[in-house]
């Protein structure tokens, strides 16, 4: 039938679909019989004609022209029911198959297993040897990768068979990352074609390498956006561990996705045992510390399926190389035992440390690895760089009036054996000599005598010994010498020190903005009627992270301790906070236009940290705690964030900074620098380079680019790529070991929701498939699912308009309109040779 349909069509017989005949005109119902009567009596009334014709035509011959003239007939028959050809085009339309990898970094653990069938059945679907599988030295996301690609992909190519896969790799966020075409099984074409068509470009079409860097993991949100977008999904794959940490049920889209039809085949991944495990989560310390004062190493731990009991935790020192950023066999300072909790959870570890010799240290808190546990690699955890320096602050306390206030930090500061204390007393006698180790006769005047501090602190300051001239020099203090402020605000002076025409760059200088003072004096009234009682302070809970706040690295415990803070009799009433500061505490009882009282704000003025505390009365924090510790760290704490940014001495040439001092693997990572010249100018280059370093040794260069319109600015951004602490050094061009900027230190550490955890939630995943209609199988079981995956195939037709078959090929044309002609001619002679009518 293909010869005959390409005698008459050629080449094009089946370019179009396949080839058809349709009869154009033919008649229907007894129109149809009518017709061939009407031939038959034609046919008959011919054959009755040429035997009544004379005897002078032998007969066969008169029966032969009957043939012919009939032959006519039927050829104008034909005509007249013009056959013509029609394509038909069958297309089999495959439907989708979602292949649904978690690329949460759960999926980067090596998982020992132990039971030798299933090492056996995962060597046998993976690939991979028994001895590799049972070592545990290979990762999840490796042993879904190869069993998807075992015999190069004879898996996929079977899928391949029943619909298109498109794979989509979710973590917290999902995103497609190919889309494998079906194997076409067009009828139309040729075995060979289609078997071209199916080993074309096949490394093109091969599973991406998947990569487990994902910081958590949503099967809800991936399921979700699977089914929205599901282009005639046929069944969903998902290769997973089980564990999700969103915040919506993924079994409400697995009966979804029962409804529709679309069944879930859920792979499980890992080891379902969940694990014993005791590691530690955090590690804080300061990054400077000064020699011989106390520090706090704060470590929190996490125990899951430990038995409650005594554990021992280790502290250890090494000394830190700077240059090279390794560190030195550890020492072991400190051992004490920890109560682990009835069903594990977190615990806390202290310890209290003190270094006698100035230099780079790096400190680690061990805890002794338990019966049976899963992972040892996380019970050992070491900190950043930090540094032990021997040089003292140098601290300007300047006091309106003897407060409580004034008393109480005059007295902590002086015995602190790293800050060397200066007070100006305003309302002192003259001839009575003012206060502190290092006292003073006069107030400093000029740039040169107040640049020899680090910090001034000023308490309700009287206006009347200030002028405008003091207050430039102050902000010159604050902007070049990256000096710190702190204005602690008084019902006393405070409102006229912050109107006066003459000091008005007070306010450039402190992070908030004030009203005017019909604003002040009303508020001050309104509030006047609560001083009986005392305020509500609210601790902002998001900055509690901050250094001024953080009397404990565990938030927890740390706002509980901010809770038993008492409460405020008076505040000042600032409006509201400058844009670029950070509000750490506000009032919750008094309100203004734009909102909470600002109480305690952080700030920045030129290089220096300005901090505003707009209320007085921290004295009476000072039975919180055990000899007023609380009340003491919050004064030093104070005191250590205003000389952060300011070399001691003001010797350095600027100060780099990280947004924060701890993340997670991938958090982007915010360097911010302030740079001086040679000459303490703000400096203008395009680019400054820096370096970080882990702990390992290993360098990154990254670029700090200066900011555009501000001098002296810079500003550098990556993506922390991996677990570990780091420090960045600034290569300041022409600065020596003095001059230069201090490094700085950050930590990251593998997400708190994936690290903890991470075995095979097999329950969550069989309910999720057994929701949808689907059917869970391990990763061994891998074998069964090609025969699971249901095949969901659309046929659909498609027929071409009806062409005359003489308009197909110029022959049939021919033929059909010269063959009547040439019959005719031929009967007009026959029936002339023989002398007929």
């Amino acid at each position: 039938m293909n010869t005959i349909w390409k005698w008459f069509l050629g080449e094009e017989a089946f370019r179009q679909g396949r080839p058809e005949l349709q009869w154009a005109n033919m008649p229907e119902s007894w129109v149809v019989f009518v017709l061939i009567l009407g031939v038959v009596l034609i046919g008959v009334f011919v054959f009755w004609l040429y035997n009544r014709e004379i005897d002078t035509c032998p007969r066969p011959i008169r029966l032969l022209l009957a043939c012919m003239r009939l032959t006519v007939l039927l050829v104008l028959v034909l005509m007249f029911l013009k056959p013509s050809v029609v394509f038909r085009q069958v297309n089999i339309v495959k439907s989708n198959i979602a292949l649904m990898r978690d690329s949460s970094l759960s999926f980067s653990r090596q998982d020992k297993y132990t039971d030798p069938a299933t090492i056996e059945a995962l060597a046998r679907i993976t690939g991979i040897p028994t001895e590799q599988i049972a070592a545990g030295s290979t990762t999840r996301a490796e042993l879904v990768q190869s069993a998807f690609a075992k015999d190069n992909g004879a898996l996929i190519e079977k899928l391949r068979e029943k619909a298109s896969i498109r794979v989509v790799d979710f973590s917290d966020v999902s995103s497609s990352v190919v889309q494998i075409p079906a194997i076409d099984s067009d009828p139309g074409k040729s075995a060979s074609e289609a078997n071209s068509d199916e080993k074309a470009d096949w490394e093109s079409r091969q599973l991406p390498l998947l990569v487990a860097t994902g910081r958590g993991t949503d099967l809800w949100q991936s399921l979700r956006e699977v089914l929205n977008d599901s282009g005639r999904l046929s069944s969903i794959i998902i290769a997973s561990d089980g564990q999700h940490n969103g915040s919506e049920d993924p079994l409400e889209l697995a009966r979804k996705a029962s409804d529709l039809g679309i069944p879930v085949f859920a792979i499980g991944v890992g080891d379902p045992s969940r694990p014993r495990n005791l590691s530690i989560t955090d590690l804080y310390v300061r990054d400077k510390v000064p020699i011989e004062e106390p520090f706090e190493v704060e470590a929190l731990l996490y125990a899951e399926d430990v038995e409650a009991g005594q554990l021992s935790v280790e502290l250890l020192e090494h000394r830190f190389n700077a240059e090279t950023g390794e560190l030195s066999e550890p020492v072991s300072i400190e051992s004490r035992e920890v109560t682990v909790p009835p069903g594990g959870g977190r615990i806390r570890a202290d310890f209290q440390h003190r270094v006698a010799v100035p230099g780079s240290y790096a400190y680690s808190v061990r805890v002794a690895v338990v019966e049976g546990e899963s992972d040892a690699n996380d019970n050992l955890r070491t900190s950043g760089g930090v540094q032990v320096v021997d040089q003292k602050v140098k601290l300007l306390l300047i006091a309106g009036q003897p407060t409580w206030e004034y008393q109480m930090l005059q007295k902590l500061f002086q015995r602190d054996q790293n800050i060397v204390l200066s007070c100006w007393l305003q309302t002192m006698d003259e001839a009575r000599p003012q206060e502190g180790n290092e006292p003073i006769s006069q107030l400093p005047a000029t740039i040169e005598e107040l640049g020899q501090y680090n910090v001034i602190l000023m308490i309700d300051p009287n206006p009347e010994e200030f002028d405008e001239n003091w207050v430039d020099i102050l902000k010159q203090f604050c902007k070049l010498k990256a000096g710190g402020l702190c204005y602690m605000a008084g019902p006393k002076h405070t409102t006229m020190f912050v109107t006066l025409n003459r000091l008005a760059g007070i306010r450039d200088v402190l992070p908030v903005r004030f009203g005017d003072s019909e604003f002040i004096d009303t508020s001050q009234v309104l509030a006047s009627t609560t001083n009986s009682r005392p305020g509500e302070m609210l601790v902002v809970n998001h900055n509690l992270g901050h250094p001024v706040m953080s009397f404990v690295s565990d938030i927890e415990e740390n706002m509980r301790l901010w809770k038993l803070m008492p409460g405020i009799y008076w505040s000042f009433p600032a409006l509201s906070p400058k844009p670029t500061s950070l509000v750490l505490m506000e009032r919750g009882d008094q309100l203004n236009v734009e909102g909470n009282q600002p109480l305690l704000v952080a700030g920045r003025y030129g290089a220096g940290n300005v901090l505003y505390i707009g209320f007085n009365g921290t004295w009476r924090w000072r039975p919180v705690g055990v000899r007023a510790q609380y009340f003491d760290r919050f004064w030093i704490q104070v005191v250590n964030y205003l000389v952060e940014t300011r070399s001691l001495q003001g010797k350095r040439r600027g100060m780099l900074n990280t947004d924060r001092r701890d993340y997670e693997l991938g958090d982007e990572v915010m360097l911010t620098a302030r740079v001086l010249n040679e000459r303490f100018e703000e400096l203008t280059i395009p680019e400054i380079p820096s370096v970080v370093r882990d702990d390992e040794g290993r360098t990154q260069h990254v670029s700090l680019k200066l900011l555009p319109g501000q001098s002296g600015e810079y500003e550098a951004r990556f993506v922390a790529h991996k677990t570990g602490a780091f420090q960045v050094v600034v290569n300041l061009p022409g600065a020596d070991t003095e001059s230069g900027i201090e490094p700085v230190s950050y930590r990251v550490q593998a997400p708190g929701i994936e690290s903890r955890a991470y075995w095979l939630n097999e329950k969550l995943l069989r309910e999720i498939a057994e929701a949808s209609g689907g059917k869970y199988l391990s990763l061994a079981q891998l074998d069964q699912l090609e025969e699971l995956v249901p095949r969901l195939d659309t046929t659909t037709e498609y027929s071409s308009p009806p062409k005359p078959l003489w308009d197909m090929n110029r022959r049939i044309r021919f033929l059909t309109f010269l063959l009547p002609f040439l019959l005719l001619t031929i009967e007009w002679a026959v029936r002339k040779k023989y002398k007929l009518l």
